[in-house]
């Protein structure tokens, strides 16, 4: 006779964990935005991470840690006006590739939504890409956001994804 399985209660609902690092940037606020409105609220649990990469010599620690916590409550404000569930939203000090990667292992994130800066040349030759590197760098889903308003060709602004394709 064949072992029964477990069916799971109906009513349980699947909790994902989504990390969305910021920084405080338009950028930044926007794919807060579209995290909102893109992933299931009543399943959609959101971790606020913001990095505060520690520098030798410099001593602003201090200042940068108040100016993270105004960005945290400022994005926890954002996600939770559009009935999302914010479960965390913290500062850490660190490399920002590795603390994003090193969070999203310890609170076991089902996926990172990060937004992209779109920076080009010499300037993302000097500063690189904390979404690629991170989307290299972790086991995890990564989903890079990418603001259509900013980045499409004039013509193409304020048209949804779909009118561009």
């Amino acid at each position: 006779m064949p072992a029964e399985t477990a069916r799971p209660n109906q009513k349980e609902t699947v909790t994902m964990r989504v990390l969305l690092p910021i920084d405080g940037s338009d950028c930044s606020n926007q794919t807060l935005h579209w995290a909102a409105d893109t992933f299931n609220k009543a399943q959609a649990r959101y971790f606020l991470l913001f990095v505060i990469p520690v520098l030798p010599d410099l001593n602003t620690v201090e200042y940068d840690i108040v100016e993270a916590s105004a960005m945290l409550r400022k994005a926890k404000n954002i996600m939770e006006s559009q009935g999302c569930l914010v479960e965390r939203a913290e500062y850490v000090l660190g490399d920002t590739i590795d603390q994003i990667c090193r969070y999203a292992d310890e609170i076991d994130a089902d996926q990172i939504v990060l937004g992209s800066h779109g920076r080009t040349g010499i300037s993302k030759l000097l500063m690189g890409s904390t979404s690629i590197k991170v989307l290299e760098h972790s086991p995890r889903p990564v989903t890079i956001h990418r603001n259509i308003e900013r980045y499409a060709p004039e013509h193409e602004r304020g048209m949804t994804a779909n009118t561009i394709l």
